[in-house]
């Protein structure tokens, strides 16, 4: 029998702010933070899940496509500064995922940004929405923090329960 490994659904890897992403006040310009998550979560799949979107692409044609963002900046971030990246697939249906990634600092844990992303998957050849196989709806059941379908709330919500969270220290 085939033991079936328990993959996290919580991923979090560590980065450094560079000082080209930066504003020249020092913080981290507000449109490299998409930047940032995008690429986190990319390794993080690939690395937690063995799924290389890349590879995903060339072998199915068919890829993600960013639809829409929703981001809320809670604390500024400066150059140099480390960093933790917390991703999770929060919902998905049969042709759309929703992610969630907060961006930590790394010493307290405060959540200093947070994006709702929400990604169509895509025909490339079609150029049109297409569904995802079996096996990818496999992936997302046993990795989505809040499973098939919509949010149960609204981003504002999130972001409000988000700012009054304690750090830790």
């Amino acid at each position: 029998m085939k033991s079936e490994t328990i993959l996290p659904k919580y991923l979090e890897s560590d980065v450094l702010i560079r000082f080209e992403d930066c504003d020249p006040f020092g913080h981290l310009n507000n449109g490299r933070y998409i930047d940032y998550f995008l690429n986190a979560r990319e390794d993080q799949v690939r690395e937690n899940y063995r799924l290389d979107i890349y590879g995903h692409i060339k072998q199915t044609g068919n890829a993600w496509v960013v639809a829409s963002n929703q981001i809320a900046y809670l604390r500024e971030v400066k150059f140099m500064e480390w960093v933790k990246i917390k991703t999770c697939l929060m919902h998905f249906d049969s042709a759309n995922l929703v992610t969630e990634c907060q961006m930590l600092d790394k010493e307290t844990g405060a959540v200093q940004a947070v994006i709702w992303s929400r990604f169509a998957y895509i025909s490339i050849k079609k150029g049109q929405k297409t569904e995802h196989s079996p096996e990818l709806m496999q992936l997302f059941q046993s990795v989505a923090t809040q499973g098939e379908g919509r949010p149960a709330i609204y981003f504002e919500e999130r972001v409000k329960e988000l700012r009054t969270a304690p750090a830790i220290a």
